[in-house]
């Protein structure tokens, strides 16, 4: 097999295909890269329909041109490897060009976590981030627009929670992940509280900008607004999502992280709110108990145009999150399909 980066889009990351083997030429996954300098960090995958497979994580994302061929090189050799005690052969190699992200990864705590949360929840991403690239992470940290999304989702019981991060740049995968790596499976602490991080994570979605820029137009746009969602409105703080603050709270995020060639146009939107079912929650942040709207929203789009842009901005809510403090839990939204 042979690999070439010519005319490819930079690589976000790569994950190996295992299947189980009774083969008895067997290399021990850590140390099957011995040519690879600095040897990726090996994170396994949530199994999705009975496959496994395991991430290769790197430190930057530019290293991946480079472990590519000797992965190659390796497979080409039919040589079985050792992971997690079993045998596996390798049976693929999946490269992720995307630069758009939703990782899960479970969190189990001693005791309830405070509704406060979204803070340490921010701190800990930054430091995972600062594990592998200090630069890359002060660099964010004075940023305008994060570029990524933190929530906590309620599990079956409230030790067992989900951490959901959405990331918005191809290039903070590989550090993040490679932070993190040093954390699955183990003990951490969030606000004085001892949690253990899951050990797999879900890549529960990723896309590209320039597939949702092709998503099929609609003029009615459902949302739901799955955690507390408010907007700054002039020197206010504006709980109701009107069209013209979920959009244009979209619209900057997108022309921000966006390459280039797919940025759009300033809007002066005409969207009106057609049907809705919200309430205002309380979330406490630092003493602080910012108020938000949590529910659905039907928004319709008169103008062509704007249904066009109304429903790619809509499809990268999922990853971008509405409205103010998207990185601490707040303004999680997704599109419902299909909903009356």
């Amino acid at each position: 097999m042979i690999y070439t980066s010519e005319n490819e889009s930079p690589i976000a990351g790569l994950s190996l295909v295992l299947q189980p083997t009774n083969s008895s030429n067997i290399t021990p996954l850590q140390t099957w890269l011995s040519d690879v300098e600095p040897l990726p960090i090996w994170i396994p995958l949530a199994r999705k329909n009975g496959v496994n497979k395991v991430l290769a994580v790197a430190s930057h994302s530019e290293q991946y041109a480079e472990i590519i061929p000797y992965i190659f090189g390796q497979i080409s050799q039919r040589t079985a490897v050792q992971w997690q005690g079993q045998p596996y052969e390798l049976t693929g190699v999946e490269i992720d060009h995307n630069e758009l992200h939703v990782l899960e990864i479970s969190l189990l705590t001693s005791e309830p976590l405070p509704s406060s949360i979204g803070r340490a929840i921010h701190a800990l991403c930054f430091h995972w981030l600062a594990t592998a690239n200090p630069a890359l992470a002060e660099r964010l940290h004075n940023s305008d627009f994060f570029p990524f999304t933190l929530v906590v989702k309620p599990g079956k019981t409230a030790n067992q929670l989900t951490l959901i991060i959405s990331i918005l740049q191809r290039d903070l995968l590989a550090p993040l992940l490679w932070g993190m790596s040093h954390d699955i499976g183990c003990e951490i602490t969030l606000t004085n509280i001892h949690c253990r991080l899951g050990k797999w994570i879900n890549i529960q979605h990723s896309t590209s900008f320039s597939a949702l820029a092709q998503v099929p137009s609609q003029n009615t746009i459902d949302l739901e607004f799955l955690s507390p969602t408010s907007f700054k409105q002039g020197q206010a703080i504006q709980p109701f999502p009107l069209p013209e603050l979920v959009f244009s709270s979209l619209w900057r995020k997108w022309n921000t992280f966006a390459p280039k060639e797919l940025e759009l146009p300033e809007i002066e939107w005409q969207g009106f709110t057609a049907a809705y079912e919200l309430k205002t929650v309380a979330l406490k942040m630092k003493g602080v108990a910012e108020i938000g709207t949590k529910g659905w929203v039907r928004y319709q789009f008169p103008n062509s145009t704007q249904a066009q842009i109304a429903t790619t901005l809509a499809h990268f809510a999922t990853f971008a999150g509405v409205g103010r403090k998207t990185a601490m839990g707040m303004g999680q939204t997704r599109l419902i399909q299909g909903k009356l």
